[in-house]
This record gives structure tokens, sequence and C-alpha cells, in this order.
């Protein structure tokens, strides 16, 4: 295998200048949390709002539907999250890349989009316990489907990936070969149109827009013996208040099957139970 390569908007850079600009964003975004502190459970009952960031390029999580209205999973949940602590949902449009920045900065008291728990992130943040279970799969088109990480790691593949997604940090270790673009709908469109060769991606996040595609005869090749991941809220550190409501909130959820129930209904497919012991 080659030697490791991390990617920062587009450009290949060495391991050791991947660490550094890591450790940089790491100081950087601990530095915004002391500059004001975020909204603890009090104040946000106060305000009778709570201020959720979705991503609205990432349907079925979120995406704008006919009336321009935010609709999809992301935003049920933070409603009934919302409801849980009485207030309203204000729902505050971010991007993968910047969710945690608007969340460091306090623009935001919670973050969803498919947010994946990782040691890297929970390094600036804080996780709720898990909303549901994700994996990796390869999305192809055409012909000559790689059916695994190896078949990815060639000088000749050409791997594309959406800047900000959990995905990034997984393809650095294990098929490092990859070019970052702004959002899914670029990446598609890349595969599509023959400029690019694969993704590695939760592929519940990404067959939206395949249909955009028709001609395109896609494939998605689910990598066997990944580990899963798990899609929880994020929030500041040290609100523990405001995480054990939410915990609550979320075990309530579970029990009642109301995160199960919207999960079916946006992705169209059973919710996989939770593994036990999953909660952080």
């Amino acid at each position: 295998m080659r030697g490791r390569i991390h990617i920062v908007r587009g450009r290949f850079i060495t391991q050791g200048a991947g660490l550094m600009v890591m450790a940089a964003w790491l100081a950087a975004a601990c530095a915004t949390s002391t500059q004001a502190g975020a909204r603890d459970l009090g104040r946000i009952i106060a305000s009778g709002t709570l201020n959720v960031g979705i991503n609205p390029g990432l349907p079925p999580l979120g995406q704008y539907g006919r009336t321009n209205a935010l609709e999809g999973f992301d935003i049920d949940i933070a409603t009934q999250l919302a409801g849980a602590l009485g207030v309203r949902a204000n729902l505050v449009p971010v991007t993968s890349a910047g969710r945690i920045p608007y969340l460091m900065a306090n623009k935001v008291d919670i973050i969803l989009g498919g947010m994946t728990r990782s040691p890297e992130r929970a390094r600036v943040i804080a996780f709720s316990a898990p909303l549901y279970t994700e994996a990796f799969s390869i999305l192809t088109p055409g012909t000559g489907h790689p059916d695994s990480l190896a078949a990815l790691d060639r000088p000749d593949m050409r791997l594309v990936e959406a800047r900000g997604s959990s995905a990034v940090p997984f393809v650095a270790t294990h098929a490092p070969q990859a070019l970052l673009l702004d959002g899914y709908p670029d990446v598609i469109r890349a595969l599509a149109q023959g400029r690019a060769d694969a993704m590695i991606d939760v592929s519940e996040y990404v067959t939206h827009y395949l249909a955009a595609y028709p001609a395109t005869h896609w494939h998605v090749t689910h990598l066997a013996g990944v580990p899963v991941d798990y899609d929880c809220v994020g929030l500041a550190q040290d609100n523990a208040p405001l995480l054990a409501r939410l915990n609550q909130a979320i075990a309530t959820m579970h029990r009642t099957h109301a995160m199960e129930n919207t999960y079916e209904k946006w992705f169209g497919t059973p919710m996989a139970p939770l593994p036990a012991g999953s909660a952080p």
C-alpha cells in the first residue's frame, strides 16, 4: 500500500503536514469555544428555541421541499427533540464541513446532518446517545465495480469524496488516493460524467442523487468487515444538563419506536437495531 496522505481543499499533502493542519484546526476550534460560552439548558428553555444545525444538501436527512421549506429525517428529529425540551426548533442550514465550526462558534446549540461519532470529533465536541447506525459502501458508475478496499487503492483509481464527511478520514487510512469536492451533488456529478471512478460513503446518503443521472448504471457494494458507526447529536462539551435531557429524549424515542418510525418514513427501509452498549 502507498504512503498515507491527507487531503485538504483538493490538494494532496504529506501525512506530517496533514497532522499539523488537524492540530491547527483543533486549536482554533478550542479557542473559538472559549470566546463565548455555549447556551446551557436554562438559556435554551428561557429563549423558547433550540437552534439546530441542519444540512439541507443531504437528503433524506435534510433537503428543501417543494415549498422551499426544510424537510427530512433530521428536521423531524430536531422537532421532536425540541418538543421534549418544551421549546421549538429553529433550523439553521449548515454544510458538512461547516457544521462543527458553527457549533464551536455557538451559532447553533446542536448539530445533526449524519453526525458520525468519531475520536477526532470527540476531542472538540460532545455526542449524544446514538440515533441510528451506519456503514460504508462503495458507489461506482458503469462496469468494472471494485468490490473491496484493496481494489480502490490503485494509482489508476480516481476516488472522489465530499469534503467534511465522515468518509474522508476512513478513505485517507484505507485508500488515500482521493479528491475532495464541496458536496455530494458535485461528487455524484463527477462520477456520472466519468471524471471519477468511485466513492466511499453511507449509501443511504447518496442514493437520492442518483435519479438525476438515469443513463448511468450505478452499483453499490457493501463493504464486509467494516465497523458500524453511530450517528448522534453533536453539542458543545461541558454542557452536561443539555446532554442528559437529549439522551433522555432519545431513549424515549427509541422505546416508543418514534425514532424507528421516523427513520423508515424518510429512508424507506427499517432501521437496523442499535447494538447493546452503543451509548457514549
